[in-house]
């Protein structure tokens, strides 16, 4: 199958153009896609929750925006994680800001628009961060959330800040910002109720002044907003579904693994039982959760009821968010785009019009010693993609070798082209054992270049040492660093207000590297 980065290009480049509305890159039409959303309600909803969080005055400036009827929004969103989770959030919307306001007009207002995945259970991917200290150590912090309840129920426990503070004191090499940062994070926790609030009050603090809204979708008066489409969902479970598999086996056809795959029965909905969060089956007239039965109506009672308590999954939540918002362009992950790319049929069922697509940026944030041996060595943030490769290259380029070896496959190569042209001249069969042979020779070559890279790697300790110290700054654990450290790593080295300084410079797409 196809690799993530293969099929960004394939969207880019228009090959997936089918299963999109619109054509990678059209602001234009997405500008003038038809929203109708209720505005007065949802700028009343969006305003508490603000002021509940503290939210400075940009984000009011954007509110009173949001409520005229042209207004549109790039929006993108992610799951409410420890410490505001992995470096890429604050990418993700840092890109919609930018891109926002690139294309606000005082003709059209454009605003971005943060989406928190409140609704999701998956305790697993939000419970912990981490962190590098000033003497290169990789921390994980974990906190002990509970299993299979959605993040915006989780109450914020006073000992889970305790927790936090005492691991924070703990990181050697972090002396100098590590109050302020500390003092940030508790003043953003005294605003919240639920572990879901606090990341929302650490986002608003951070970005509220360049008039990001955030919606979460479990509050209270945002929930009963979504009803109607829940209700229809209900009155039809499978519909959406069949449409998610018909869009994956037209990936397969592509060469693509589909994201989203749907089972025997399974809907797009989920129903909170005693605070549990199960999805929805159909069997036969009925929808079932494991632990009881339902008859659509007392569902559709239940959400009249309770909207909160009936919530989207991955293949209904974008078409609901795009219910909700006058969205224009949606700001999306490399995962995102992959799943988004199997929910056409599900927004033509539900009448809502499919944003745009964007890529979000990618970022490398480069402290000062990674960025010293990046230098050192002459390499770029996308060599350290291919660890083993370019250590192996480093080496032998380093004790003169590296050159000798490109040589010899050079000549192995140029020696074959004669020998071909005078084999074939005589009988055309003989190219096939003269390649074999050629092949054969170059794996040989190939693995004595590796052993020799072996050997000196026992030998060149210091290089080795400086090159895993680049691979720890650059792919901790073995993946790119945005999708691993928080930011709260770089906070606690640098300042928050230097880092986001650094941050909010970052274009709405493409790779990017920052030296701090």
């Amino acid at each position: 199958m196809t690799d993530p980065t293969d099929f960004i290009s394939a969207y880019q480049a228009g090959a997936l153009r089918n299963l999109f509305a619109l054509a990678p890159h059209d602001t234009t039409a997405a500008l003038e896609l038809p929203r109708t959303v209720q505005n007065e309600a949802l700028v009343a909803a969006l305003a508490r929750y603000a002021r509940k969080l503290a939210a400075p005055p940009p984000v009011f400036a954007a509110l009173e925006q949001l409520q005229r009827p042209d207004v549109r929004a790039v929006v993108t969103g992610q799951q409410v994680a420890l410490l505001l989770g992995p470096l890429f959030t604050l990418a993700k919307a840092v890109s919609a800001i930018n891109l926002a306001h690139r294309l606000t007009s005082e003709a059209r207002p454009v605003v971005p628009i943060f989406w928190l995945a409140t609704q999701d259970h998956d305790s697993a991917e939000i419970d912990h961060a981490y962190l590098l200290d000033g003497q290169e150590v990789l921390h994980r912090l974990a906190l002990p959330i509970p299993a299979q309840v959605p993040a915006g129920r989780i109450r914020l426990q006073p000992e889970w800040l305790a927790q936090i503070r005492e691991a924070l004191t703990g990181m050697a090499g972090v002396t100098e910002y590590r109050a302020e940062v500390l003092r940030f994070l508790e003043q953003a926790a005294a605003r919240a109720e639920t572990f879901a609030d606090w990341f929302a009050a650490l986002l608003y603090a951070l970005l509220g002044d360049q008039g990001l809204i955030i919606v979460n979708p479990l509050e209270p008066d945002i929930a009963p907003l979504l009803a109607p489409l829940l209700a229809a969902e209900l009155a039809r479970p499978l519909a959406s579904v069949q449409a998610i598999n018909q869009a994956a086996e037209a990936l397969k056809r592509r060469g693509f693994e589909p994201q989203l795959g749907r089972g025997e029965g399974a809907t797009n909905l989920f129903l909170e039982e005693d605070g549990v969060r199960r999805l929805l089956r159909a069997e036969g007239d009925e929808l079932v959760t494991g632990v009881r039965r339902y008859r659509r109506e007392e569902l559709q009672a239940i959400l009249a009821q309770e909207p909160s308590l009936i919530t989207p999954a991955a293949g209904l939540r974008p078409v609901a968010q795009d219910y909700l918002l006058p969205t224009a362009i949606m700001v999306v992950g490399p995962g995102e785009l992959r799943y988004m790319a199997q929910l056409k049929g599900v927004y033509e069922a539900h009448g809502v019009a499919m944003p745009l697509l964007w890529p979000r940026a990618s970022v490398t944030l480069l402290e000062p010693p990674a960025a010293r041996l990046l230098d050192k060595y002459q390499l770029t943030v996308s060599d350290i993609r291919r660890f083993e490769a370019t250590q192996q290259a480093v080496l032998l380029k380093l004790h003169g070798h590296g050159q000798r070896f490109d040589e010899a496959l050079a000549r192995l190569n140029n020696h074959t082209a004669v020998l071909l042209s005078e084999v074939e001249a005589i009988d055309p069969t003989l190219r096939r054992p003269v390649m074999r042979g050629r092949d054969q020779l170059t794996r040989m070559v190939t693995r004595l270049r590796s052993k020799t890279a072996a050997a000196l790697a026992r030998q060149d300790e210091t290089s080795v040492r400086q090159l895993r110290r680049l691979a720890l700054h650059l792919r901790p654990e073995g993946v790119p660093q945005e999708r691993l450290l928080s930011p709260v790593s770089f906070f606690l080295k640098f300042g928050t207000a230097y880092v986001m300084q650094q941050l909010l410079t970052l274009p709405p797409e493409g790779e990017h590297t920052i030296r701090l």
